[in-house]
């Protein structure tokens, strides 16, 4: 490589976000750990398959998570703001990473019901270390390049999730699931070893209350600032009403309909390539109304409704879901963004917690419901409502003062510093 060549590609790196150390290193870390959370649930699936589970029994293990976030996402959001977020981040990698390796140290390996306490640990460690995550990110990057850090954020997960599960199919098919899973606590490590090179700014440190007094702060601050709680309540509906419905017909529709083992995976795969693609637009978008850009390009997500509706062809369906993982990307982006902009450093946890909480809430009663309800009055009438759900609950929520400018002036109480004024952002 030329000399110049090499300036040039240092200049580049150094003007963009991956030049601030300490985001260079979180994002490191993250690039590995999301690669290997991809490869767990395919290698986890695959093992209760090895010992004889059926569809219900993956579903169980794979609910550990999910549970686990509903379970400890608030307490999670409370001890990032407590403690120092580097220290909560290591501890959670910590933990996952020596539950993965006493799982491997077992001779004859874990049993569905060891599977499902896995992935509960599993997803408390994420319950204590997406807040802190969430909330150690404004504090290493700087308000005008926050954009810029979560769609690069966003853009490594999309990928992620494609390179994830065909990553965990190969270890699993040249090694077996114990190898996968060692696999995924070496992405732990790393992910470890990159959070300690993270220096975090000092904190000033915030009265300790009682942890319920804590969580009710936090809930507080999102409920006093109306366009959070606006579009919380858009999120919470769309997970139940549409998201899970594509969750559970997805699969269905393919292999009715394409008879095709490879087509559900073809589509997922052009989902999360899709959602590449939006990361790149959002980073070069400086919108001036970012809550506007942003709900309408989640109102495109009704592609997904339409697409399975009508499933005339494979390619059909590809362009649907295309179209939505492009849409989605940046309203997350902006959404995030937003957040870290709109509250203090000493709530950023709280309000993460509450924002994947409310995201992630009602999905398992979604997943659990959306197949008999499909069944009993067939899939049209559920799709039917998605379609309409997804564009209502856009368009309504856009009524809602501040949800436009994603921005309205900090609410007494949290909020505001000691002496009153208001804090700037």
């Amino acid at each position: 490589m030329s000399q110049s060549l090499r300036h040039a590609l240092r200049t580049r790196v150094a003007g963009s976000v991956l030049g601030l150390p300490g985001f260079r290193n979180l994002w490191a870390g993250q690039a590995v750990s999301s690669i290997g959370d991809q490869l767990f649930v395919v290698a986890v699936s695959l093992r209760v398959v090895e010992l004889g589970g059926d569809a219900g029994d993956v579903g169980l293990v794979l609910a550990g998570r999910i549970l686990a976030v509903v379970v400890f996402a608030l307490a999670g959001g409370v001890w990032a703001d407590r403690l120092p977020r580097r220290r909560v981040m290591i501890t959670a990698d910590v933990v996952r990473m020596l539950c993965l390796v006493a799982v491997v140290a077992v001779p004859s390996g874990a049993g569905t019901l060891g599977l499902a306490l896995l992935t509960f640990v599993l997803g408390t460690g994420e319950a204590f270390f997406r807040p802190a995550y969430g909330g150690l990110v404004p504090s290493v990057v700087p308000a005008e390049r926050l954009v810029a850090a979560n769609a690069l954020r966003g853009a490594t997960e999309s990928t992620a999730a494609v390179l994830g599960p065909a990553l965990g199919g190969v270890v699993v098919a040249l090694a077996g699931t114990r190898t996968a899973f060692a696999v995924n606590a070496a992405s732990f490590a790393v992910s470890l070893l990159c959070v300690l090179l993270v220096r975090e700014p000092a904190r000033t440190a915030a009265p300790r209350t009682s942890m319920l007094s804590e969580v009710r702060a936090g809930l507080s601050a999102v409920r006093a600032t109306r366009w959070t709680t606006a579009v919380l309540a858009m999120t919470a509906v769309q997970t139940l009403l549409v998201v899970a419905p594509h969750m559970v017909l997805l699969p269905i529709v393919t292999s009715e309909e394409f008879d095709s083992e490879s087509a559900y995976g073809t589509v997922l795969a052009v989902f999360s390539l899709s959602g590449l693609l939006g990361t790149l637009l959002v980073g070069r978008l400086r919108p001036r109304r970012p809550g506007l850009v942003a709900v309408c390009f989640n109102a495109l997500f009704v592609a997904v409704p339409i697409v399975l509706l009508s499933p005339v062809s494979l390619g059909w369906v590809i362009a649907g879901y295309a179209v939505a993982g492009v849409a989605m990307m940046p309203f997350n982006v902006l959404w995030e963004t937003a957040l870290q902009r709109q509250f203090p450093a000493e709530l950023m946890g709280r309000v993460t917690s509450v924002d994947w909480l409310v995201s992630l809430g009602l999905l398992p009663l979604g997943l659990m419901v959306a197949g008999p309800v499909a069944d009993l009055v067939g899939r049209t009438p559920v799709l039917l409502v998605a379609a309409v759900v997804q564009v209502v609950s856009a368009a309504l929520v856009l009524l809602v003062p501040g949800v436009r400018d994603f921005h309205q002036d900090a609410a007494p109480g949290p909020q505001e510093e000691p002496d009153g004024a208001p804090l700037a952002r």
